[in-house]
Parts: structure tokens; C-alpha cells; sequence
């Protein structure tokens, strides 16, 4: 695992915490991934502990297969 520390996942609506990963593999898989390989967090709200502000609250698509810990923000507009 990478050394990103405890991510909360959010509920999108009440923002409270569900649960919790602790980031992609070494290899930048999620390691909670359903077969179809969409992300445990899909279509939720997260808080990574240790990343930048950018990636606080950020909604992560329904249809996610990315951690979304290894997005580059900055090039995709955030």
C-alpha cells in the first residue's frame, strides 16, 4: 500500500464517514475493487488524511475504476 494514509470514505449526502481504505497498491490498483474493477469508494465523497486540500470532499463518479488518490487534480481542472 501506499503510504497516502487512512482515507475516509463520506456518505455524498450526509457526509458522514462509512468507512475507511488506506489507498491504492504499489501497483495503483484499489485493493477493495469489485470484479467489474470499479473503486470501493464510487459515487462516494472522500477525505484523504494525508493528501493536499484538493482532495478533500472530492465526489468520486459512480463508474470509477482509478484510485482517485493517484489523480493529477491539477490537470484535470480542480
Amino acid at each position: 500500500m501506499n503510504e497516502i494514509g487512512v482515507v475516509d470514505i463520506l456518505d455524498p449526502v450526509t457526509d458522514e464517514v462509512v468507512t475507511h481504505c488506506f489507498g491504492p497498491t504499489a501497483e495503483g490498483m484499489c485493493p477493495l475493487a469489485g470484479p467489474d474493477g470499479i473503486v470501493h469508494c464510487h459515487g462516494s465523497r472522500i477525505e484523504p488524511r494525508n493528501l493536499g486540500p484538493e482532495y478533500w470532499d472530492l465526489w468520486i463518479p459512480p463508474t470509477s475504476t482509478v484510485c482517485p488518490s493517484t489523480w493529477h487534480l491539477d490537470e484535470v481542472g480542480y
